[in-house]
């Protein structure tokens, strides 16, 4: 054995087999992923090559994917490239794989994603990326349909760069019932060193599809078995075992050495490390130079790469190169070599001398230049260039890095190459940068209205107003007119994202402003003139965001650019809303997306398709919301970008439409998203929405639901909101109230805290709050506990106010009330005068009539209210009706909770008047024994329970069936519980 290569596999039993188990899983038809975990060194590389070798069936397809250590930000989408490149390589001989690949046009060329229109650095849709994401999600399962399962493995994921952590997320969390399994492995040594591979294993290991497996380190009993295996005696491995503390690779390096006839006596040197370098330091001056040069990358090196580096001639260098491969130092990989192990690359690495480093750094990024790898990767250059300390380079191929990175869709990495040429700019003189292709119309406020954007794209929106602002004053000082309407403008589309719009106006004001002046792009002046008149509508001034909402419609038409066309009349629909003229805005928004549809503006179609549906529910006409939000979402579908931005949005909107409009089964279905996991905001936000309709049907896991969703308050506004005020629902239909409350003022704090006191948010928890206090109070009124009352009173006040308050001085969408907004505040005001112990008919009376916009629980449940507030005020006959109305809905929209509650006002208050309401028709044997079939007892055993024969039981079945106008017993016993019958048996 020469060297430490793949060696005999030992001690692996354990992982092997759940290798295999995973491997039948795939091949059954059971997606999964498996994260092999452990210390650099201890074999997950081994294993991982054992599974393509051993494991994997033959017809399966194996791809690869490595991810590199590169510095930050790394090479965008290289787990996604090098898995399209194994495809490509099946489909040059399987004609099947290159149909399958055909049908992926997304993949066709992964560089080639960018807007053609794009404006100063280019532009990025977030739905193009998803889409690409998607295609290649699909493109996988698609061949595992097609012959033995796929199997993806994807090594040292701790370097992973952000848009390959992206891609998967993407992929691992959306694995169901494809033939398909992912195997990654992570160094957990060091790990907290790369915050970006470790969020990705965090939220790896939250998957319920994901396997992890601890590589643990050979045993004293297994080194010695390896160095048997090996060819080497066992007597030293006590020895080797206390050396190495069992680190596969160490073990493979010393048997190495001891059967090249070396020794384990004094002239080892103890440190590892040592060892390693000890081996190379052993060899001929051409083999050191080789590895050395090849270790300047984790990636492995070509051999033209190599030959234009070392510096030595052909024959020289093909002598060295067998000299290093037979001894281990260098393995064949493609068409170039590699290190056998990290370890060995970057303990060759760090033995260079500072001035020796730089100088190689520097001797790969002139090679590279100079095309001896092909087309230079930007990325890669970079990386050089700052290792190797040249200011000049970092800018210019920085600057080239973030474009490539933008076209590719990665804004997180082209935020950091942004930064660091940012941070190199004042290094760089004047007349060199003037000189560098890709420089000569680019300034550094210009650079920073690129980082900017960039910023917002990868999700950090306070980076990006920094970076906005940075830009302003970069822009100003260059006095370059062009240059300080995109920095403004910049900065107000920032400023409005982060919700400060008040603050957007003024810099947007100054880019149409300096726009105008003449002399610029028309579509530079369109896009200032579309920015302000957003931030001004934004900002709730619909007098001044009139005439500028006109100019900007003017001024995008004449430029002639699509996409902003969209924006400018999405906004004016939005400032028609705000005026009151929603014909109007439905007519804009119907145009906008007859635009989008018509010229591909996909991002855009849905934002309108969005608007057109709020415009509709939140002015009350829940209805018509929902055939725009059918057919968006089936738009959703077809574009492959579920959880989109837009997606996710659109998705929530008619979770809670459905809802409001009493289709629980259709809400749910809606929220719980079973085609396809989503991403962990995402999820968090419709785990919450879902509550509503599981609270209000009375589901068994509600409050699983509910629990579940706690340590999730802090995700988004909207999880503490809704969770919250649905927890409390629930805790008071289970006689909870003081437990409710206290979840409201817990849900009012979180929302308070994230968004600010004043939205309109507070009104539906203010109201739940109330009704649980109102509750309390008639629980105490009954048990003749008048302090106890009167407490409740006392807390229902500062709840009465904020009502008051929020009525007055809130807001929220689309600026006014609203219909919703005023349903709550009646309800509100006819629970705080059910605390006080006032009949409060009127108060329940308004209150059914605002919910009457459509929000069918509620107003069953003020109809439930009110009849009982008639029954108080001595009017029983209007109580009755009201009680079957409450009723009737309840039970056609399967709300079992207020079913029971109506069941139960109408026996206490001896309402009933027919037998549609099921009670008073059963006799008390018929009860007892329909309550014994529901635990699903049979008649003899109802029989022997009650005293009664069995034939006498099925007697009483069958009267209470013919009452109950049922044909069977699971339809009676469904029947009594929609009637509320069984809770009191």
């Amino acid at each position: 054995m020469m060297g430490p290569g793949p060696g005999p596999l030992v001690g692996r039993e354990e992982e092997l087999s759940v290798l295999r188990t995973m491997v039948a899983a795939a091949t059954d038809g059971t997606a999964g992923a498996l994260l092999l975990a452990g210390d650099a060194g201890v074999g997950k590389t081994r294993l991982v090559r054992a599974l393509r070798e051993v494991v994997v069936p033959p017809e399966a397809l194996v791809l690869r994917a490595q991810c590199v250590d590169v510095g930050d930000p790394g090479l965008p989408h290289l787990v996604l490239t090098d898995l399209v490149r194994g495809v490509r390589a099946r489909a040059a001989v399987d004609p099947a794989v290159a149909a399958a690949l055909d049908r992926a046009p997304a993949l066709a060329d992964l560089t080639d994603l960018a807007d053609p229109r794009a404006d100063g650095g280019g532009t990025l849709d977030e739905l193009r990326r998803l889409r690409t994401f998607d295609a290649a999600t699909t493109l996988l399962a698609e061949l595992g349909r097609l012959g033995g399962p796929v199997v993806v493995t994807v090594e040292d994921v701790q370097w992973v760069d952000a848009s390959s952590a992206d891609f998967l997320r993407f992929l691992v969390s959306r694995l169901t019932s494809e033939r398909l399994l992912a195997v990654a492995t992570v160094r957990t040594d060091g790990l907290s060193g790369h915050p970006r591979g470790r969020r990705l294993v965090g939220d790896l290991d939250r998957l319920p599809t994901v396997r992890r497996v601890e590589v643990e380190p050979f045993d004293a009993t297994e080194v010695a078995t390896y160095l048997s295996s090996a060819g080497v005696g066992a007597q030293d491995a006590a020895e080797v075992f206390r050396r190495t503390r069992g680190n596969a690779y160490f073990v493979a390096t010393v048997a190495a050495d001891l059967a090249r006839g070396g020794t384990l006596g004094d002239g080892v040197p103890r440190a590892l490390a040592d060892l390693l370098l000890g081996r190379l330091e052993r060899l001929p001056d051409p083999v050191r130079r080789i590895v050395r040069c090849a270790a300047i990358t984790a990636q492995p090196v070509s051999d033209r790469m190599l030959r234009r580096v070392a510096g030595l001639e052909d024959d020289v260098l093909d002598e060295a190169l067998r000299r290093a491969v037979g001894d281990g130092l260098l393995v064949p990989d493609g068409a170039g070599y590699a290190f056998p192990h990290d370890l060995l690359r970057a303990a060759v690495h760090d033995d260079l001398l500072p001035g020796e480093r730089a100088r190689m750094h520097a001797e790969r990024a002139d090679a590279l230049v100079a095309g001896a790898d092909g087309v230079a990767a930007p990325a890669e250059v970079a990386h050089h260039a700052v290792e190797s300390g040249d200011p000049t380079r970092v800018l210019v191929w920085s600057v080239r890095a973030a474009d490539e990175a933008m076209r590719v869709l990665a804004p997180v990495e082209a935020l950091a190459h942004l930064e660091r040429a940012l941070e190199t700019w004042p290094a760089v003189d004047r007349n060199l940068r003037r000189g560098q292709p890709g420089l000569e119309d680019l300034s550094e406020g210009l650079l920073a209205v690129r980082a900017a954007r960039a910023a917002g794209l990868a999700g950090e929106p306070r980076r990006a107003v920094a970076w906005a602002r940075t830009a302003v004053t970069l822009c100003d000082a260059e006095d370059d007119p062009a240059a300080r309407v995109r920095a403004r403008a910049e900065l107000a589309r920032r400023l409005v994202e982060v919700d400060d719009t008040e603050a957007a106006v003024r810099p947007a004001r100054e880019a149409a402003e300096l726009a105008s002046a003449g002399g610029l792009d028309p579509r530079l002046a369109a896009s200032a003139q579309v920015v302000l008149a957003r931030s001004l509508v934004a900002a709730r001034r619909p007098r001044e965001a009139r005439p500028e909402v006109d100019r900007a419609l003017g001024a995008v038409r004449t430029a002639g650019d699509p996409g902003l066309e969209v924006e400018a009349l999405t906004t004016a629909a939005f400032l028609d809303e705000i005026e009151g003229d929603r014909t109007a805005a439905a007519e804009r928004l119907d145009t906008a997306l007859r635009l989008a549809r018509a010229t591909g503006e996909a991002a855009a179609e849905l934002r309108a398709h969005y608007s057109l549906a709020s415009l509709h529910y939140y002015h009350g006409d829940v209805e018509a919301s929902l055939p725009v939000l059918r057919t968006a979402m089936a738009r959703v579908t077809e574009s492959g970008v579920r959880w989109s931005e837009p997606g996710v949005e659109l998705r929530l909107l008619l979770a809670v439409a459905a809802y409001v409009a009493g289709d629980l089964a259709g809400s749910l279905h809606a929220a719980d998203a079973p085609e396809s996991p989503p991403p962990d905001v995402a999820a968090a936000r419709l785990a919450a929405v879902s509550c509503y309709a599981a609270v209000a049907s009375g589901s068994p896991d509600a409050a699983r639901r509910l629990a579940a969703l706690r340590e999730h308050w802090d995700d988004h506004p909207q999880v503490a909101l809704v969770a919250g005020g649905c927890e409390a629902d629930l805790l008071t239909w289970h006689g909870e109230p003081e437990q409710a409350v206290e979840v409201a003022a817990r849900a009012q704090s979180h929302l308070d805290a994230a968004v600010g006191e004043g939205t309109y948010g507070g009104l539906w928890l203010s109201a739940l709050a109330l009704a649980a206090l109102a509750d309390e109070a008639e629980s105490c009124r009954a048990r003749r506990d008048d302090a106890g009352a009167a407490d409740a009173v006392r807390r229902g006040e500062p709840l009465r106010r904020r009502v008051d308050l929020l009525v007055a001085t809130g807001r929220g969408r689309p600026g006014d009330l609203g219909p919703e907004g005023h349903a709550w505040h009646a309800r509100a005001v006819a629970e705080h005068a059910r605390l006080t112990g006032a009949p409060a008919v009127e108060e329940w009376r308004r209150a059914v009539e605002a919910f009457g916009y459509g929000h069918v629980l509620e107003r069953a449940r003020c109809h439930w209210r009110l009849a009982g507030a008639l029954v108080a005020h001595g009017d029983r006959e209007g109580a009755r009706t009201h009680a079957a109305a409450a009723a009737a809905e309840a039970e056609r929209i399967g709300a079992l909770p207020l079913q029971r509650a109506v069941a139960a006002t109408v026996r206490r208050e001896r309402l009933s008047s027919s037998a549609s309401s099921g009670d008073g028709v059963l006799t008390a044997r018929e009860r007892e024994v329909l309550a014994l079939v529901a635990e699903g007892l049979t008649n003899r055993e109802v029989g022997s329970r009650l005293f009664i024969s069995e034939k006498t039981a099925s007697v009483h079945l069958s009267n209470l069936m013919a009452k109950l106008n049922v044909s069977s017993r699971t339809e009676a016993v469904t029947v009594a519980q929609r009637r509320g019958l069984l809770d009191v048996l």
